[in-house]
Order: C-alpha cells, then sequence, then structure tokens
C-alpha cells in the first residue's frame, strides 16, 4: 500500500477550497454533481456575505489544520450575528418558499467535513492517478457502529483504478461517509492476499453523491478572464454608448433602468449567484443626496449598467469602507468589460451588504485600464461562461 503524507495541507488541497465561486441554493441538488468542484455553496444560505464568513472560516480551518470544535468556536459568533443558527424560518427568495430548519451543531459538522473531506480526496485521487506501479485501488470502509451496511460489505475490495466503479462511487459515498480508498500494486496485493475482485458489482452512492469526488480534471477552476488575450473578443465600447439618452429626462431615465431590469424600483433583484439585492436610486445618488445619474455621462451607459447588473462578467468581494455606514464592510463589484479601440474599459456597478439588505451603491464607466484592474480585487466568486 502507498502511504501519502497528509500531516500538512499541500497548497492545492488549500487553493481547492479558496479558489472556489459562490452560488446560493435553497436546496443541495439545484447545482449539478461536477458543479460542487467549481462553486461553494451551503444550503439556504441565503446572502453572499454569509455564505463568505463560512468559506473564509473552513478555508482558514483547512490551512491552519484546526478541527471541528475550533471551526466552530470562530463561527458561532458570526452565525448568531447574522442570524443563521438555531430554528429559524428560511424563505427561498425565488419563489417565496418558506421552511423552518434547524441550524445546529449537527448541520455545522456536516458542513465542516463535506468540504475538509472532498478538498483531501480529491487530491488524494490525483495523486493515486499519478503512481506508475499501484494500478488497484481498494474500497476501504471506516467500520464504525454507524457505519452503512452497503458501505461495509465493500470493505477490503480491490478493483482497478480505471474500473467504471469509481466514477460514481469514489469517496465520499453519502453525507458524513467516512470511506476511503488505498492505493497497490499487484506485489502489494499478493504479499497481502487480496484478490481482484471480478464480479458484478453494485454502486453504493446516494443519488447526492453518485459522481466521481476525486476527479476534478474536467472542471475548470475559477479565474480572472485574461482580458488582454480577449481584447478582441469584447464589445466595443462605440457600440454600447447610446447618445440617444443625452437629453432624456432623469426621471424617464430611471423608468427605461427598471424596464430593462424588469423590476420597479426599490424592488429584489436575484443576481448570477442567485444573492437577492435592492436597486432603487440610490444607485444614482451621490453621498449629499443629490442625482449623479447624468454625471460623467452615465446615462448614455445606463443600458450597459443593467446588462452588468443583469449579466456580468466577473463578480468580486471585496471589505472596503461602505458609502452609507462609512465602516468597513462587505461590497460586491460586478464588471462588464469592453474594447476601447485596444484598450480595456469596464461598466462597475457596486452593492453594499447591510444587516437586512444588499443595498446596490453606485454605478459608473471606468475610463482608465490601469484603475479597472485596481479595482478587480480579492474574491472572485464569479466569471461569465465562455460563449
Amino acid at each position: 500500500m502507498v502511504k501519502l503524507d497528509f500531516t500538512k495541507p499541500p497548497e492545492e488541497i488549500i487553493n481547492y477550497l479558496k479558489n472556489k465561486g459562490f452560488k446560493l441554493t435553497f436546496d443541495y441538488d439545484e447545482m449539478i454533481k461536477e458543479a460542487h468542484h467549481k462553486t461553494f455553496t451551503v444550503a439556504k444560505v441565503t446572502r453572499a456575505d454569509l455564505l463568505n464568513d463560512i468559506h473564509g472560516a473552513l478555508t482558514d480551518a483547512l490551512k491552519d489544520g484546526k478541527n471541528f470544535k475550533q471551526f466552530k468556536k470562530d463561527i458561532l459568533p458570526t452565525l448568531k450575528k447574522k442570524g443563521w443558527w438555531g430554528e429559524q424560518e428560511i424563505i427561498n427568495p425565488k419563489t417565496g418558499e418558506i421552511k423552518k430548519v434547524l441550524i445546529g451543531s449537527r448541520r455545522l459538522k456536516t458542513i465542516f467535513d463535506t468540504n475538509m473531506r472532498v478538498a483531501y480526496q480529491q487530491y488524494r485521487y490525483k495523486q493515486m492517478m499519478q503512481l506508475p506501479l499501484s494500478t488497484y485501488w481498494m474500497y476501504r470502509s471506516a467500520l464504525l457502529e454507524n457505519t452503512r451496511e452497503k458501505h461495509r460489505d465493500l470493505h477490503r475490495t480491490v478493483l482497478p483504478r480505471d474500473h467504471s466503479f469509481w466514477s460514481t462511487n469514489y469517496p465520499p459515498n453519502d453525507w458524513n461517509c467516512k470511506c476511503s480508498v488505498t492505493a497497490h500494486s499487484e506485489k502489494d496485493l499478493e504479499k497481502r492476499g487480496l484478490n481482484i475482485y471480478k464480479g458484478k458489482i453494485k454502486g453504493i452512492a446516494s443519488k447526492d453523491w453518485a459522481y466521481n469526488v476525486g476527479d476534478i480534471s474536467k472542471v475548470s477552476t475559477i479565474s480572472k478572464l485574461d482580458l488582454s488575450s480577449s481584447l478582441a473578443a469584447l464589445t466595443t465600447l462605440k457600440s454600447i454608448k447610446n447618445n440617444a439618452l443625452k437629453d432624456m429626462s432623469e426621471e424617464d431615465l430611471k423608468k427605461r433602468f427598471y424596464k430593462t431590469l424588469a423590476i420597479k424600483e426599490a424592488d429584489v433583484f436575484i443576481d448570477k449567484i442567485n444573492d437577492p439585492i435592492i436597486i432603487d436610486d440610490n444607485l444614482f445618488k451621490a453621498a449629499s443626496g443629490h442625482s449623479k445619474i447624468k454625471k460623467r455621462d452615465r446615462h448614455l451607459y445606463l443600458d450597459e449598467i443593467a446588462k452588468t447588473i443583469k449579466d456580468p462578467d466577473e463578480i468580486y468581494l471585496e471589505y472596503a469602507k461602505g458609502k452609507i455606514t462609512k465602516e468597513n464592510r462587505l461590497i460586491k463589484k460586478m464588471f462588464r468589460y469592453y474594447n476601447d479601440n485596444g484598450k480595456r474599459r469596464a461598466i462597475l456597478v457596486i452593492f453594499e451588504y447591510l444587516k437586512d439588505k444588499t443595498q446596490g451603491v453606485t454605478a459608473y464607466f471606468l475610463d482608465n485600464g490601469t484603475q479597472m484592474d485596481k479595482r478587480r480585487i480579492e474574491k472572485l466568486i464569479y466569471k461569465r461562461e465562455s460563449d
């Protein structure tokens, strides 16, 4: 049996969790199975700031080698402060459905164990696939008191590593499954008196886990758009500047903006990561309270500002000084990029996470590529898929 050293998490394991995008889901199965390799979600977390808190605490726990008890101690004050602890009524922002759920230590441990085990297992899978001689894998059940019978029955079952069984049954194979796989050479099998299983073998994975949890080779990780190489494919700036809006009244401009988004002023809009956001006239107000919808020709790009909210190229989260509270808080930045005669330009829309809502606070055109790059920082949580 080949032993792999996991006393200190390799950077690759940490980055697997750290570099995921975000998506809010009401139920776990809203995302297809393999999508969980690329995107972080916790069912019934309905705001991206809370999802970011949980993700950050898990990443720190993985990086620093913290156990569940330490992780819980770190995250619990935040969960209580943001109302995601104990018996809660959670509203599905898409449908309005209300569910009563109990969020306690058991749920939190499932979140912790699932993310830690999958992070390690995908790394272990990759390492075992690269071993030249150890081409046989053995299923190892944890053999605990609560081990599922189907999992227990597979203990010490040996199959070639390219057997189709592993494509849907590489552990974990269910919630809180603690099974594992070890790699062996033919010589090692002989030494241990182990035989390769030749009969038909049934899958044991539950519907939520019936995919190759270890194989991330076909899953593209989320990373910044390379704007230099894709510049020629970007929409030209000239084509999106609408001079027909130049003399339109501020009231009519706002009506046009809300109509483009198919909402009314102050409605909740569900964005690309399923985050409910409030869009109202604050998006076009200066700190003084005066309207800035026509300042720096914002109104000429009004349709593109709406498109940036509906279909951004990238979304980032960053801790920065808030416009409303003036305190350091989480903000969300939505970008849409353009080609201006070979130069990079962007529309930027910013939302601020307040205690009880996520509020749009500003939107404007960035006519400087260097300034644009300075704002493309912190946590990238969404990137538009290539057409």
